[in-house]
């Protein structure tokens, strides 16, 4: 399925109910013949009644189709990913991911 994605301002604290996270890479990783768009950033938990934890993380929206289709400037890049849906695919990319940023939280859309 194909769908948009809103790029995040890197370097950017987005503040939560019980901590932040940061964004402060964006990458695409070869796959295939294909590209896998990938973020990745830090968070932390700092407000929760079950204690405090902080944690890198890769999101990954999906294969990268098309380089931002809107937006720019003061306006949030927005591009076109198709969402990963193999099972064979995502455990190929988490492991992937996991040899470039050991120990992060590989969280595939």
């Amino acid at each position: 399925m194909t769908t948009e994605f809103t790029h995040p301002q890197l370097g950017e604290e987005v503040r939560t109910l019980a901590g932040y996270y940061v964004p402060r890479e964006e990458h695409l990783l070869p796959l295939d013949g294909r590209e896998v768009l990938y973020i990745v950033g830090d968070a932390c938990i700092e407000a929760s009644c079950c204690g405090m934890a902080s944690w890198s993380y890769v999101q990954v929206p999906g294969f990268f189709m098309g380089r931002r289709v809107q937006g720019g400037g003061a306006v949030p890049a927005v591009s076109e990913v198709e969402t990963i849906e193999s099972k064979e695919t995502r455990n190929a990319v988490t492991e992937s991911l996991l040899k470039l940023y050991p120990g992060a939280r590989v969280e595939i859309w």
